[in-house]
């Protein structure tokens, strides 16, 4: 066929953000090197003698309707541009559409040599420089505000390797945005950094963490060469197929396990974080164009516009885009009764008999109160100096907490935010919490404390409620005696408040940790309201402010939201209409026990969300379709 052939390239409405990178940095190489190049989205057009298709098949087969689908004709005439790693089903899906396609380019070496064990032959179409994707140009500018940030989907693996570098980045600034991989995440997502949002924080960060979402090491050169372009050291698992970058001049290769330690020697180099910023940033701008990838996908092109136009003497009709609404996950209330099945009888009854119980012995206690004179009402005692305006007021809960609530006092004195107080709750505990917390306020004298001794046990939104009646400050800090606050977390979370005056409470990033030691992450999803249908994401440690918590009536009491008080109250601050908003830094560390209370909890959560679901219409509501 004379001539170069166009090239038009296909996507998805409904792809996500960064393959509309990808796909936009091959165009503009493409255009660049003065190939023509056209753009249809949910649909392939007509074919044509001098049309040659490119797209990426698992970004698109499964966003759009089947008949959108490329025809067999049409798929010999098209070039599939393979990202994902091999071992995932979107590489499987990638392979078994490209084994019947004209050409096939792949952006990583991995890729291209498990197609060929495959039978497809494919061509190494790596990424380069993207001047779209440069926010920092090289120029050498004030110190950058993050030390550290990672972006990707949420991973366990991931989880437990970030949880243990939260020891390594207390007083350095993080941003850690994981996300959900269950739907796509779209160019103007409000909760998905992509294009420009992430070039700016790639530009104002000194070292972005890579850990691979499984086991293969695989170099995910996308998000690599972002970082790079924008001056962020990528420190990474050890990975293949990195060339041309050499580790430990280029980028930092460490172990998994070693990845903490290895963190927190780089960020107390800023010598080598400078030396190897510069080192890696020149290689790609300098000696890394997309020429290469260019002439793989030209080469590609090539072969595939070879395949002959079947002939026609109607011509067909316009293709018209096909979008496929993105599948929607089972909401816990229905998964949950498909996952017990025959047990869920069984469940409801044995939760509602341990919930009579706990009632008979508070009512027992209150008849034996009652019979020897015992005095009903509440005791207060204060520590430390008064304060007339707190700034922050941390609401604290104590029952049968004696060998945490030390520690859960002293991690608020430790906070760099001056002017905070202490509301404490003791819900007549039966051990010696009250002495040890009298104790720790001993220790420490700066710290305003106001313990209320409560004779009777009411339970826990009962004691947060009347915290809430003694706390003096607008914004307020919710702690279990269990867990703990992080120096910076009232600052950095007191501070989005004062930064985003519409919302109605601020949280962030919890470390989980056990007896073992940091094992996984909390909070790490950003507010939507929708999400709440598949369960609460949000823990307790927030920052709210006290007209939110009045706007809803305080924590709630009834009984069938035992253990769901946090969930039940971001479920009814949706309601009215109230929001949150995630800080994207690690505030505070969150005692995994096996005797907590959620694990009374989660023996039955019919009663509770069949509560939610009758309070609060929006949780049965199906999100709304994007078309």
């Amino acid at each position: 066929m004379p001539g170069r052939p166009r090239l038009c390239i296909v996507s998805a409405s409904g792809q996500n953000a960064f393959f509309a990178e990808i796909l936009g940095a091959f165009g503009a190489a493409l255009r660049d090197h003065g190939v023509d190049v056209e753009e249809s989205v949910d649909c392939f057009p007509a074919l044509e003698d001098d049309l040659v298709y490119l797209y990426v098949p698992h970004e698109y087969h499964p966003l759009v309707q089947e008949m959108a689908h490329p025809t067999p004709a049409q798929l010999r005439r098209a070039v599939t541009l393979c990202t994902e790693q091999p071992g995932t089903t979107w590489f499987d899906l990638a392979a078994s559409v490209a084994a019947a396609a004209g050409g096939v380019v792949d952006i990583n070496e991995l890729g291209v040599r498990e197609l060929g064990a495959r039978g497809i032959a494919a061509k190494h179409a790596p990424l380069g420089y993207v001047p779209a994707w440069d926010a920092w140009h090289g120029r050498e500018a004030d110190d950058r505000s993050i030390d550290m940030t990672f972006l990707g989907g949420y991973a366990d693996r991931r989880a437990r390797v970030l949880a243990r570098c939260a020891p390594v980045l207390a007083g350095r600034p993080a941003a850690i945005y994981m996300v959900e991989t269950a739907r796509p995440h779209l160019v103007d997502s409000t909760s998905f950094l992509s294009n420009d949002r992430k070039w700016k924080l790639l530009a104002d960060t000194n070292v972005m963490l890579n850990v691979h979402r499984g086991p293969l090491a695989y170099m995910e050169w996308h998000r690599i060469l972002g970082a790079v372009l924008n001056g962020a050291v990528v420190l990474s698992e050890h990975s293949l197929g990195v060339e041309p970058f050499v580790p430990g001049e280029h980028f930092i290769s460490a172990s998994y396990e070693d990845l903490p330690q290895v963190l927190d020697g780089l960020l107390g180099d800023p010598e080598r974080v400078r030396a190897t910023r510069e080192a890696a940033y020149a290689l790609v701008r300098d000696h890394m164009p997309m020429t290469i990838a260019v002439e793989a996908v030209l080469d590609a092109a090539e072969r595939a516009s070879r395949s002959p136009v079947p002939t026609r003497r109607v011509a067909p009709p316009p293709a018209a885009p096909l979008p496929k609404p993105p599948p929607d996950q089972t909401p816990d209330w229905e998964a949950f009764a498909e996952v017990v099945g025959d047990q869920l009888p069984v469940r409801m009854a044995l939760k509602h008999l341990v919930m009579q119980t706990r009632s008979l012995d508070r009512r027992l206690q209150e008849l034996c109160e009652n019979g020897t004179g015992g005095v009903e009402e509440d005791v207060v005692e204060s520590y430390g100096p008064d304060l007339d305006r707190p700034r922050v007021s941390v609401l604290l809960t104590v029952h049968n907490y004696a060998d945490y609530v030390g520690d859960a006092l002293r991690s608020v004195a430790l906070s760099d935010l001056a002017d905070v107080e202490v509301v404490a709750v003791d819900d007549a505990s039966t051990d010696h919490s009250v002495a040890v917390v009298r104790a720790t306020c001993a220790e420490l004298p700066w710290l305003p404390v106001r313990l209320i001794r409560r004779k009777r046990n009411g339970g826990l939104p009962s004691a947060r409620n009347l915290a809430l009646e003694h706390a003096t400050a607008d914004m307020l800090f919710v702690l279990d005696a269990d867990n703990m606050v992080l120096p910076h977390g009232l600052s950095r979370l007191s501070q989005t408040l004062d930064e985003h005056p519409g919302a109605a409470f601020a949280y962030g990033l919890i470390e989980a940790f056990d007896v073992n030691g940091p094992s996984g992450l909390m909070n790490w999803l950003d507010w939507d309201p929708r999400r709440l249908r598949h369960g609460n994401y949000i823990d307790a440690m927030s920052m709210i402010r006290r007209s939110a918590l009045d706007a809803i009536g305080g924590y709630s009491m009834e009984t069938a939201l035992y253990g769901w008080e946090d969930f039940a109250a971001w479920a009814a601050m949706a309601d009215a209409g109230l929001h949150g908003i995630r800080v994207p830094d690690f505030v505070a560390r969150y005692r995994v026990n096996p005797h907590s209370m959620i694990s009374l909890t989660n023996i039955d959560n019919s009663a509770a969300w069949t509560t939610l679901l009758r309070k609060y219409p929006f949780l049965t509501e199906a999100p709304a379709r994007r078309i």
